[in-house]
């Protein structure tokens, strides 16, 4: 109504051809009053469901023992990447107040409310779910897929959850704010001739300029998602590793269990601890490109990490191209989890795994080996027969070369001369005896 008026007035304002001060402000209102209803932010909770939630204190522990909360952020989630989305566009099953708590489920793989503008259709999780049911992380389960409201995981459970790795974060991280804030300020300059208003720099700005700061996550923090599990050592030790051609299952192997820390200790992971982004990460040669959620074990052969597939996975984005060259076919029997790099105390059953026998450290030990062992057994036996049972008679040096060989007292006895027992023979000493009863006693005897 108050727009039909403002447009009667500045018709007859004009026709009246009367006051160009008047047909300014009727312009500028028009602007204002515009500007305002295209600005008018969305509401996240139409149907009043933070009237409950919003409170705090709402943790419960379900029947598998799990502990979960019902309490909302209203703040956090405004801020987060679903804020402008209403609860029940994912919570569909929720209908009646009060509701029950198995109607509350959330399904990702549903599609979404938000239309892509480039091509006119709903963005939906099914790409995403499609390619998880390939994935070793989800075996074709998908059902409670999101964790729902976990405070804790379920330790029980080998299959991560979409909210293990992705949680509702916010439109920024705080470690890409500084960034954001540089390119905000060069996009304002540019998307401000056009759009203006509190309601698009905060809602739409935010989550369209985001992407100005590249991509969410870096190698770091991607490899960091991999090791919150796999670097979990007593976790993985309880894996069981499915033969993608027999379906059968079996323990997982200590290269598997290892796999976080013999990774490392390689060049890629040196350079990625490093703040690198040289190093390839744990995504960057497990997964294709373009598909992050189609982790396949390294025995199926559409894997990309399946020994025929190393060449085209280690050449993408330009890092070793030279890996698809024939001559160069040596680079991709690299293994980028040798368990040698950690060395074998590290093991409770170091010899359980194929994978060390194949190690260059391995055979290269067995001859120093040998030689230590022959050593030994020489040793035990001179030290059982021959210790003592010979005396060693040096041909040089000691008494025996200075007496024979110089002509000379031996060193010993010329420092002390008391201590040698001097010997005559028994023919010398008789005819001493003999000389002194001849010529009777001596005068010092008188």
């Amino acid at each position: 109504m108050y727009l039909l008026l403002l447009l009667v007035h500045f018709y007859n304002t004009v026709i009246a051809g009367a006051d160009l001060n008047m047909l300014r402000f009727c312009l500028l209102t028009l602007l204002l009053v515009s500007l305002n209803v295209m600005a008018n932010p969305r509401y996240s909770d139409p149907d009043g469901c933070l009237s409950c939630h919003a409170y705090q204190g709402l943790d419960y522990i379900d029947t598998e023992g799990v502990l979960r909360s019902a309490t909302i952020d209203r703040s956090h989630y405004a801020s987060s990447l679903h804020g402008s989305v209403p609860c029940k566009d994912c919570h569909r099953n929720t209908v009646d107040y009060p509701h029950k708590v198995e109607n509350t489920e959330v399904d990702c793989s549903e599609s979404c409310h938000v239309e892509e503008p480039s091509e006119g259709v709903k963005y939906s999780h099914d790409v995403i779910h499609d390619e998880m049911d390939k994935s070793v992380h989800a075996g074709g389960w998908y059902k409670g897929l999101t964790g729902g409201n976990r405070l804790e995981e379920i330790e029980t459970e080998q299959d991560p959850s979409c909210r293990r790795c992705h949680s509702n974060t916010l439109y920024i991280a705080e470690t890409q704010l500084e960034n954001f804030k540089e390119a905000f300020d060069h996009a304002e300059t540019e998307c401000g001739n056009c759009h203006q208003g509190k309601a698009w720099m905060g809602q739409f700005g935010g989550h369209i300029l985001r992407r100005l700061v590249g991509r969410r996550w870096n190698n770091q923090e991607n490899n960091q998602m991999c090791v919150d599990c796999h670097g979990d050592i007593e976790k993985m030790r309880d894996v069981e590793q499915e033969d993608p051609e027999t379906l059968e299952k079996h323990p997982a192997s200590d290269r598997f269990v290892h796999s976080a820390d013999s990774y490392a200790k390689t060049l890629h992971g040196r350079l990625i601890v490093d703040g690198s982004d040289y190093g390839a990460s744990c995504i960057d040669c497990h997964a294709p490109e373009g598909w992050k959620h189609e982790i396949r074990s390294y025995l199926d052969p559409l894997s990309a990490s399946h020994i025929d597939n190393l060449p085209e996975s280690c050449g993408q984005s330009n890092c070793h191209t030279y890996s698809k060259k024939a001559i160069n076919s040596g680079f991709t029997e690299t293994d980028m989890h040798d368990l040698s790099l950690l060395g074998l105390t590290k093991f409770e059953n170091p010899f359980v795994d194929d994978g060390l026998f194949k190690s260059a450290w391995f055979w290269s030990s067995w001859p120093l080996l040998l030689i230590g062992l022959v050593f030994i057994i020489g040793s035990i036996i001179w030290w059982v027969f021959y210790r003592t049972t010979k005396k060693i008679i040096p041909i040089l040096g000691g008494n025996r070369f200075e007496r024979i060989m110089i002509g000379r007292k031996p060193r010993a006895a010329r420092k002390n001369p008391v201590a040698k027992k001097t010997t005559k023979p028994v023919a010398e000493e008789a005819e001493n005896k003999t000389r002194q009863a001849d010529n009777g006693p001596d005068e010092k005897g008188a």
